[in-house]
């Protein structure tokens, strides 16, 4: 039976830091192909911050924006996006505090200085940078520090990712009330201080679900592969759902199989084991 297999990108496909896919797990997708399964990317990130690299590989579609925009056979067919009020709802919320914030959009990723300065001081554990243009997720990104009428410039963003927030997840959920999903960030180290929103009603599952129904195929055909937070609906939805070595332990919990560590070919293993290569 051939089936649709859906991966997650940061600590899945690539390792954090990196921005390329080891040999091994290359070679496992061509493999899978070969034997005739779809392959899928199942990120949290926007369209345009996918790793060049990622997009070049002969993937059959893509889901980005955690469900916001799904692309199979090179047609969109899912595109969600905020709007202006909602988008004025987070800016209100957390723009003016000591949030930083990067509001993703398919084309293109937009921020402010302060809201920069936030991401930097973030990543710089991890990345070699002093601005938010030497993390290669953003070197494109968009600076704008005119918050009046910021909202209305920008409708079109389908996510946020947001780091050293004021308010503890917890309570930014209920500041933000029910237009919104927040999750813990995909960073390396999760706290519960940064993290990703999302509209309410979109995520990875939603988005798995729209390419299993312009395939014509089931749910029953679905496998998803994951590490992180904003990948528990997906490893749900998935009929097989495999958390990596690497992912925290209640990810493992909601996983129907776990399998090594990114850095011990954990992705071509679990597919060997299921009989995809």
């Amino acid at each position: 039976m051939k089936k649709i297999l859906f991966f997650d990108v940061d600590g899945t496909l690539v390792d954090f830091g990196a921005s390329t896919m080891s040999k091994n797990t290359s070679d496992a997708l061509i493999a899978a192909k070969k034997n005739g399964h779809k392959i899928f990317l199942c990120t949290g990130r926007s369209y345009n911050q996918i790793y060049p690299s990622l997009k070049a590989f002969d993937f059959d579609g893509t889901v980005a924006a955690a469900g916001g925009y799904v692309v199979t056979g090179g047609k969109v067919i899912t595109h969600h996006v905020y709007g202006a009020d909602k988008m004025q709802k987070i800016i209100d919320a957390v723009g003016s505090n000591n949030t930083g914030l990067i509001f993703q959009t398919k084309d293109g990723s937009i921020t402010n200085n302060k809201w920069a300065d936030r991401f930097v001081d973030a990543f710089s554990g991890q990345f070699d940078m002093t601005v938010i243009q030497d993390n290669p997720t953003f070197k494109d990104i968009i600076i704008d520090d005119d918050l009046k009428g910021f909202a209305t410039r920008y409708p079109d963003v389908e996510s946020t990712i947001y780091c050293n927030c004021d308010y503890h997840i917890d309570d930014l959920r209920k500041i933000l009330g029910n237009d919104f999903v927040v999750t813990l960030s995909s960073f390396k180290e999760p706290e519960p201080y940064s993290g990703e929103i999302t509209l309410a009603g979109v995520n990875k599952a939603t988005g798995i679900a729209d390419v299993v129904n312009a395939l014509g195929m089931s749910q029953e055909d679905t496998i998803g592969f994951g590490d992180g937070q904003n990948d528990f609906d997906m490893l749900r939805y998935c009929n097989i759902g495999v958390a990596m070595g690497n992912a925290a332990d209640e990810v493992k919990e909601c996983a129907d199989m776990v399998t090594d560590d990114i850095k011990d070919d954990g992705l071509s293993n679990a597919m060997k084991k299921l009989g995809l290569i």
